[in-house]
């Protein structure tokens, strides 16, 4: 029970500090990169909790099947039963030069990565929306080293949509112009 209107001042100011936090710590979370300042003065990111929507957190458990490794049997099963639950029955994506593939060629695809060993690292992955995620990531395997921007649209917590950002190309172009 609030006695004084100092007390109610006081609490009222925690409860917006409060807000304040947790929104920017959602703002900062989706970040897979450690800021230069925190690896500078030897500061680690982990302390700072976290916080992924279910999507996301399925998502990054999909990504992490593709270690380097070649996968048959258990693990492409495993693969096939998180593939299902974060991709809708309609999916659609632009993802290779701008033709429409559906939901059975995007996983035949990945089972093909699955059976290269292909190896991908996420790079970032941003909300975009209520209902879009901005992500990218990098494909290593025996033929290729690509970078991949995708932007996916969610219905029922699952993607419906794929597109492919044009701009990837051009950041890459970008980024190995700086290293020469």
């Amino acid at each position: 029970m609030i006695t004084s209107k100092s007390s109610y001042l006081r609490l009222n100011d925690h409860f917006f500090l409060l807000l304040y936090v947790i929104k920017t710590m959602t703002r900062t979370s989706h970040n897979c990169e450690e800021p230069s300042s925190m690896r500078k003065k030897g500061r680690r990111s982990s302390s700072m909790p976290v916080i992924m929507t279910t999507f996301e957190q399925q998502y990054r458990q999909y990504l992490s099947i593709f270690d380097g490794e070649k996968k048959d049997g258990q693990a492409a099963i495993r693969a096939r039963e998180i593939f299902n639950a974060i991709y809708h029955g309609n999916v659609q994506s632009t993802e290779y030069g701008g033709y429409p593939i559906n939901r059975s060629q995007i996983e035949h695809l990945h089972k093909i990565h699955l059976s290269l060993g292909s190896k991908i690292t996420l790079i970032h992955f941003r909300e975009e929306g209520l209902q879009a995620m901005d992500v990218k990531f990098q494909v290593v395997n025996k033929q290729e080293n690509t970078i991949v921007h995708n932007i996916l649209t969610l219905e029922d917590n699952k993607i419906i949509k794929v597109q492919t950002r044009e701009d990837y190309d051009e950041e890459m172009l970008d980024f190995l112009l700086q290293l020469a």
